[in-house]
């Protein structure tokens, strides 16, 4: 059994009410504020939970976007990639084709295709270094952007939350003694 919120009355309303109507008041009182808590916290909860649903699916909606952004990119990297493959396999054969035609100037040919390889690979693997920096730098800001709302959320969340219990305390005090004076002079 709960403990009583209330246990006493103002003695002009005991004197109006007498002992036995005293002890119903309580008990009435006790009673409707006992039952709109449990209302007043199932109904928070039960707006919590769907705000926090909605929420999350948003959440899941924008991260499923930006996972599917960020796998076009790596597909079409990956196809950049087989494509330069490519060129370098056709080069490759043109390069053997000239290769057996022109011996004696191979040497020096194959020192300036060498040092351009290089420069290209070199070139290849920064770029892709900073596209996967720029990657993480996006991934962490949307994040954080994400964590900045869920936070915002609970703010607001809290706040309905404080005001919707306000308002039940003060219906539950107010409106049975409201209601017994109405009864009274009207």
């Amino acid at each position: 059994m709960k403990v009583p919120i209330y246990k006493k009355v103002p003695a002009r309303l005991e004197d109006v009410l007498g002992p036995k109507g005293r002890d119903e008041f309580l008990d009435f009182v006790n009673f409707n504020w006992n039952l709109g808590s449990k209302i007043l916290l199932e109904e928070s909860s039960n707006q919590f939970e769907k705000r926090l649903t909605e929420e999350v699916g948003k959440i899941k909606t924008e991260l499923s976007e930006f996972k599917n952004s960020t796998d076009q990119t790596s597909t079409s990297l990956k196809g950049e990639l087989a494509n330069v493959k490519t060129e370098l396999t056709i080069f490759r054969s043109e390069f053997d084709t000239f290769k057996t035609e022109v011996r004696s100037e191979f040497a020096a040919v194959r020192s300036e295709i060498k040092s351009e390889i290089a420069i290209c690979k070199f070139e290849l693997r920064t770029e892709m270094t900073e596209m996967k920096l720029e990657l993480k730098t996006e991934m962490h800001s949307g994040f954080l952007g994400v964590y900045k709302e869920i936070a915002k959320i609970h703010q607001l969340i809290s706040t309905q939350t404080k005001w919707i219990l306000a308002t039940g305390v003060s219906i539950t005090v107010f409106m049975p003694i409201l209601m017994k004076l109405l009864d009274k002079y009207i």
